[in-house]
């Protein structure tokens, strides 16, 4: 019998998310598999090193320990037998033969999770022994979006992690070498991957993309259900294999949101969206459209434009789109659908509701008109309203960017399948100390979409001048002004980069990085409890829903999650609060200047009231010091 689906699933559990990586795969062995589907797992934790696992529906209780038990004595053994050949070698050729031994060099990160797709499905010409008429490859592990680090674990030297553009590579290779097609559903069990610049990355080689907008609870997909729909999908198969990959991702969307609609008791939001990848073209093209319409009426208002009386209108209404729209990340992604509506509701030129109406008809589909009260909007031209109706006629073949979308519980609501980045004002980039924007600036979507262009222009025009004071202005180096100024608890802190902290929170050994504060010495991890030195406990432990106790640091916000955020209050534990660093920063300035000139009232002399009688004011003999007092005084001051 002919294989239907091959499910190949790379869990990233070097860090804190050991525990719901083997969780997973127990969720996967409960599940009785087809003998159309086969399900492999590959757990990289700080025990098992990529071990690779064949799920066998059914097993039970201890199986995993003992299947990785066997891997491990397995491995060690093809080692010693490695060393025992070179010593062999050594002895036949009597003692002449002066190399050392040496293990084999480590892997890249992308290579590993080739080598285990390699190893599962082979090649065409070559096949292994798990290839199928479909393949699914999920990726699970920390994630931070665009302009984050994507599977990001603990190693010897730091923190190890892929890129969205080496991940899109490594599909690249994948799609070339060993499917010969694009991948059929390409999972993304992290935080924050439903984003228009990830799918445009990776939409050459991947037909359906499934992931989260906003942060997912550390306990991930729940698996069960998603191999029991796998298994339907095989059992249901039509002719029409696109089509049968659409139903299956749509159906996993469900199941998911169904999963954890139960969750809603514990104050627990989820979203989760499947997105068409062949539609990402025109999704592009519709976000290059709005952003030519929106930065006509961006420049300076002294500026000639032929918008006289519509660019404070315009402006006005994005920054209350913006405003109001889904944000995810701390305000730095926003849902891109939601922000176009409510700039449509706000905005009266005729343009830029067209502009926003094509970007929310590829996201929904062909024809998809929101039901709204009719409103009589000024006849207004910017010269681009023929190229706008020439793309609207081209983008009326999409079928929908999003397949199915659906949300539980609170904070994501207002989410509608796939964000995009749209931070208030320029700050630093997680992944190293330069401004995002710069970085940004490489990814194919921004400058293909424009969106790079309208941001720049965004900024600038809504950046609030400095105030006048004496003197020339000045300035502070880019790295301390850009970590000052971000919206909420950034995690790259700048301000932390110039003292050091002696509470005892942070320090060399417990810094916080790139996607938090994960070290190998340090006490505050990522979700703020889980270190090596065994603080997991009864009173903080984190579960497999990601609900923390009393004694843990979990806020409103929500930071336990995969992404793994400090959050906007700052704090981590109540012993150990981060705020204490975040006295001196401004979080409530959307997007503050740059540039500041001396205080003119500081040295000014306040004007005298010629009404009131200047009267001398006598020393009191108990405020005249001595010599020696007042140098001592002078002394302690300095």
């Amino acid at each position: 019998m002919a294989r239907k689906w091959t499910v190949m699933v790379y869990l990233a559990g070097d860090n804190n998310l050991s525990e719901e990586c083997v969780w997973a795969i127990s969720e996967m062995k409960r599940t009785p598999l087809s003998d159309e589907v086969a399900v492999i797992a590959q757990l990289d934790t700080g025990i098992h090193e990529n071990p690779k696992l064949a799920i066998r529906g059914g097993s039970g209780s201890g199986e995993i320990r003992r299947e990785m038990t066997r891997l491990r004595k397995a491995a060690f053994k093809r080692a010693q037998e490695a060393k025992l050949a070179h010593n062999k070698k050594k002895m036949r050729s009597g003692g002449n033969y002066k190399a050392q031994y040496e293990p084999p060099a480590p892997l890249s990160y992308a290579d590993v999770i080739y080598k285990f797709v390699e190893e599962c499905i082979g090649t065409r010409e070559n096949p292994g022994p798990f290839r199928a008429d479909h393949y699914m490859l999920v990726l699970g592990g920390h994630a931070g979006g665009i302009l984050g680090d994507f599977l990001s674990k603990e190693e010897a030297g730091g923190i190890s992690s892929l890129s969205v553009i080496s991940l899109a590579r490594l599909l690249g290779k994948i799609n070339r070498k060993l499917v010969g097609d694009k991948i059929d559903i390409l999972g993304l069990d992290s935080c924050l991957m439903s984003m228009t610049e990830v799918a445009y990355a990776v939409h050459n080689f991947v037909k359906v993309m499934i992931g989260a907008e906003g942060f997912e609870p550390t306990a991930g997909w729940p698996y069960a259900e998603v191999l029991d729909a796998v298994n339907d999908a095989a059992r249901y198969a039509s002719k029409d294999g696109n089509e049968d990959v659409k139903d299956l991702a749509r159906e996993i969307v469900r199941r998911y949101i169904h999963f954890y609609t139960d969750y809603q008791e514990a104050g627990v939001s989820v979203d989760l969206s499947a997105c068409d990848l062949s539609q990402s073209v025109y999704l592009t093209k519709a976000v290059k459209y709005l952003s030519q319409v929106l930065r006509h009426f961006l420049p300076d208002e002294s500026q000639e434009n032929g918008q006289a009386g519509w660019t404070r209108e315009v402006r006005n209404a994005i920054i209350l789109a913006h405003w109001e729209a889904q944000p995810y990340k701390r305000e730095q992604y926003t849902d891109l659908y939601d922000f176009c509506e409510r700039l449509q509701y706000y905005c009266k030129h005729s343009e830029v509701a067209d502009a926003c109406q094509n970007v929310m008809n590829v996201i929904k589909g062909n024809g998809y008109q929101e039901q709204k009260k009719q409103v009589a909007r000024p006849q207004t031209s910017l010269g681009l309203k023929l190229r706008g109706e020439e793309l609207a006629e081209e983008l009326s073949k999409c079928t929908g960017f999003v397949l199915k979308s659906c949300y539980s519980g609170l904070t994501v609501q207002y989410s509608f399948g796939v964000s995009i980045y749209f931070p208030w004002s320029e700050e630093i980039a997680e992944t190293e100390w330069v401004a995002a924007l710069r970085e940004y600036a490489g990814i194919y979507f921004a400058k293909d979409s424009e969106w790079i262009y309208f941001l720049r222009d965004y900024l600038n025009a809504t950046q609030r001048p400095a105030r006048k004071g004496l003197g020339e202005p000045d300035f502070f180096n880019d790295r301390l002004t850009l970590g000052s100024f971000s919206v909420g608890t950034q995690m790259a802190c700048t301000l932390l980069a110039h003292r050091e902290i002696t509470e005892g929170s942070i320090t060399r050994e417990g810094s916080i990085t790139r996607e938090g504060s994960i070290t190998r010495e340090g006490s505050i991890t990522r979700e703020g409890s889980i270190t090596r030195e065994g603080s997991i406990t009864r009173e903080g432990s984190i579960t497999r829903e990601g609900s923390i106790t009393r004694e843990g640091s979990i806020t409103r916000e929500g930071s336990i999650t995969r992404e793994g955020s400090i959050t906007r209050e700052g704090s981590i534990t109540r012993e150990g609060s981060i705020t204490r660093s975040f006295e001196n920063r401004i979080s409530t300035m959307r997007n503050p200047p740059t540039w500041f000139y001396q205080c003119k009232e500081l040295d000014a002399v306040p004007t005298q009231n010629p009404n009131k009688r200047s009267k001398t004011r006598k020393k009191s003999p108990s405020r005249t010091k001595s010599k020696s007092k007042k140098g001592r005084y002078e002394k302690s001051r300095k």
